[in-house]
Formats: structure tokens, sequence, C-alpha cells
């Protein structure tokens, strides 16, 4: 009777292993890397060549078969065919030079759950979200929708070997200056893991710049942490070089809610880089770690702040006036 009633135990532990295995297994094939938009999008782009109705052919082959990952960033960002249609007109080489790079993203998956797997050993919490790579209307590297990433292939995959000389303004300055798509991801990833990520803090520091900056700034930190690398090589080197004066301005708007300045202005900003705000919140985030003894918790602080004026006080991130 012992003998049985120990081998029915052994048969339970091994029923359980076998579930708890099936369950790990069936959570991670619910993670869905997709790229097939991004060949939707080079079949409509060379239907072109032949077509009478251009925005009609793009809409059809493009746009009407997209994923529910394009979907959710057509919803976002109000994509368009025509929109589609005038930037592949006005950037023959753009275009050219960056297929190759938009192709190859369906080799690199792999990476993508690499860079999960990191962020689960950094933060056990962590669920990994589904990623779709698409082609967006080169506004937006990436964006997020609940457990959904969404990337815009033709900004995340520019390298050095893009042809930017059709471009003026931020597209100029930075598309060949950009690191990788797997950064992009890293820092997207972030951000389906911030608390408070439909709305931030309750208050009145709701959507204020030192709320919104910090906010960036963690999903560039952290990402770094998991990619040894930043998304806008540009940008930071120009904070390094002038930190004192930016943290000087920057602490006359941080209360406020004009972002004009120092977030999403990559259209309007001429006598300096975009998006400065990132790299403040960067700086934050990266002091607020490196002074805490209990790194892990610090993880966690980061992805759960409430209270940003009093985490920008505890980082102790700052030059004297």
């Amino acid at each position: 009777m012992v003998l049985y009633s120990l081998s029915l135990k052994m048969r339970l532990v091994v029923i359980l292993i076998v579930i708890f295995a099936g369950e790990l297994g069936y959570a991670r094939q619910q993670v869905t890397i997709s790229t097939v938009d991004i060949d939707h999008f080079w079949e409509a782009y060379d239907s072109l060549a032949s077509a009478h109705d251009s925005i009609a052919v793009f809409q059809r082959l493009y746009i009407d078969r997209a994923t529910r990952g394009l979907k959710e960033f057509i919803k976002a960002r109000n994509f368009e065919a025509g929109e589609y249609v005038t930037l592949i007109k006005n950037f023959p080489k753009f275009w050219t030079s960056i297929r190759p790079n938009t192709e190859r993203i369906a080799t690199r998956k792999a990476e993508i759950e690499s860079i999960f797997q990191k962020f689960k050993e950094l933060y056990p919490a962590f669920q990994s979200p589904d990623v779709c790579f698409s082609i967006g209307c080169l506004r937006t590297g990436g964006t997020t929708s609940p457990r959904l990433i969404l990337i815009g292939s033709e900004i995340a995959s520019a390298d050095s070997s893009t042809q930017t000389a059709e471009f003026t303004g931020w597209h100029a300055r930075v598309l060949a200056n950009l690191s990788d798509i797997t950064t992009m991801v890293a820092h997207e990833a972030v951000h389906t893991q911030q608390k408070n990520n439909r709305g931030y803090a309750k208050g009145y520091y709701n959507h204020r710049l030192l709320t919104q900056s910090i906010r960036e700034g963690c999903a560039d930190f952290i990402g770094s942490l998991l990619t040894g690398s930043i998304i806008n090589n540009v940008q930071y080197e120009y904070g390094l070089t002038h930190e004192a004066e930016l943290w000087k301005e920057f602490q006359q708007h941080m209360n406020g809610p004009d972002f004009s300045r120092w977030l999403y202005n990559g259209i309007t900003s001429v006598e300096r880089p975009a998006d400065l705000g990132y790299f403040i919140g960067f700086r934050i985030c990266e002091r607020y770690y490196n002074q805490s003894k209990n790194k892990a918790k610090a993880i966690r602080d980061l992805l759960s702040i409430k209270d940003y004026p009093k985490f920008l006080k505890k980082s102790g991130y700052g030059f004297p006036n």
C-alpha cells in the first residue's frame, strides 16, 4: 500500500509538471511577432508601377489587408492610402534603400524573443506583449496599445545605409543615426509594463512635461539595460554636451503641459535635436537606478512611479542653480 501510495503521488507530480510545462508553452505560443504587413506593403508598392488608380490599389493591397496590429496602428496614427502614395512618390531613393532592412526583420524574431527573456530576468513580473512590424508614414518609430507593440519599420530599421538626401529637418538628421529595431522594441516593451499606462499618475501632474519625460526616459533607460544601446544617438550626444543648460531650462517648464520644445517636436525643432525630454527623463531614471542598492527594486520602482516630482527628488538628479 505504501509503494502504491508513493507511485500514485509520483504520478500526480508528473501530471502536474506536464500541465505546468504545457501552460508555459501555451503562454509562449500566444506571443506573436508579426511581419505580414511588411510583405503586404511591398506587394502594394510594387503594384503602383502599373496602377491606374494608385490610391485604390494601395488601399486594397495594404490597408484593407491589415493585420490586427496594423489596424491598431492606423487607428492610433490615422494612416491613409493617399499619404503612403505621396510619400512613395516623393522619396523614391529612401524607399529603395530601406526595403532590404524591413524585409530582413522576419529573420530576426529570435532577437526580439531574447530581449523579452532578458526583460523577464530583470523584472520577473514582465508579461510578453505581441509585436507587429508594419510600415507607417514616416511619422513614428513605435507605439503601443494594450499588450501590443506597434513598430513603424521604415523608421525603426533605418541605419547608415539608408538614403536620407531627399529629406530635410528631423528625418535628415536622425534616420541614418538610429540604433536598431531591437532598441525600438525594447523601448516600447517598457511602455507595456509601466503602471497607469492609460492615464499616467492621477492628480495635477497628469500629462505634465516632467511626467511624460520621465515615462519616455524610463523606456529609453530600461531599454538600454536590455540592449546596451539607445534609440537616438544624436539626441543623447547633444544632451550630454549641453546637460547643465538643458536642465536649467527644463526646470522652468517641467510642471506645465507645454511639450513643444521637449517632446514629439521632430518637425519643429531646428536649432537643436528634437525630443530632448527623453534625454532628461533618461538621466533622471539612470541616476535613480545607479544610486539604488537594490537594483531589482529600482526596476520595479521605475515601472510604477505615481508621484513624479517626488521621484525626481528621490533620484537626486539635478545641477545647482
